[in-house]
């Protein structure tokens, strides 16, 4: 698993109104080894991670938009103004443990996972949706955001996506790769401009016998 990281840190973004979504995408055809690539992109993109894996690069960002699926084809949208190579295919669903929970929260792990189990803290707290390696719980990410706040715990104001807004966006992302596939190709030299050089005589001295007959 490679990880690429922008040297510079995300702007400070103020007077934002809309929410903020966690994002992740999928990629084919991008490459995080490419510096001159990643480099661009994090030129239009400056708080994008990328982490490729198994022949697919995963670009995770946070995006002021006013819906998860804005913020997705923004994020999509945004990549391909510099980059017409790669391919979002899909969005991904996150997921946490008990260790990211802690680090996100900056608590120790025991306070979390007496959360988990309803022996510490306000209850209720989600249930897991799955266990990973070696039998580690993972939660959907969207679901702890939404305990958080309901219970008003301090946590970053950045919403993940839910599993019906992952479905969306990743439809959404099948309606733009097509219409980027139904724009027309632009030509490299327009045909009015040449047309317009066609209209243009440039005179020309071929050889010694043209010189000396100036």
């Amino acid at each position: 698993m490679l990880r690429w990281m922008p040297q510079e840190e995300r702007p400070a973004q103020q007077g934002e109104s809309m929410p903020n979504y966690e994002v992740s995408v999928a990629y084919v055809q991008l490459d995080i080894e490419d510096l001159d690539r990643m480099e661009l992109i994090a030129s239009v993109a400056p708080g994008a991670v990328f982490v490729a894996s198994e022949g697919r690069t995963k670009v995770s960002d946070v995006v002021s938009a006013n819906s998860a699926v804005e913020a997705v084809e923004r994020l999509a949208e945004t990549i391909r103004s510099v980059d017409s190579t790669s391919e979002p295919i899909r969005v991904e669903f996150s997921l946490m443990a008990i260790s990211d929970i802690a680090e996100l929260l900056g608590l120790n792990r025991e306070t979390v996972r007496l959360w988990s189990i309803g022996k510490r803290g306000p209850g209720n707290f989600p249930a897991a949706v799955d266990s990973v390696g070696d039998r580690v719980r993972v939660w959907a990410a969207s679901d702890v955001y939404q305990w958080l706040t309901e219970n008003s715990v301090p946590c970053p104001d950045i919403r993940p996506l839910s599993m019906v807004e992952v479905t969306d966006a990743t439809k959404a992302l099948q309606r733009l790769r097509k219409r980027w596939l139904d724009q027309p190709a632009l030509c490299a030299v327009p045909e009015w401009t040449k047309a317009r050089h066609e209209e243009i005589t440039v005179p020309v001295t071929h050889g010694a016998q043209d010189a000396a007959g100036l």
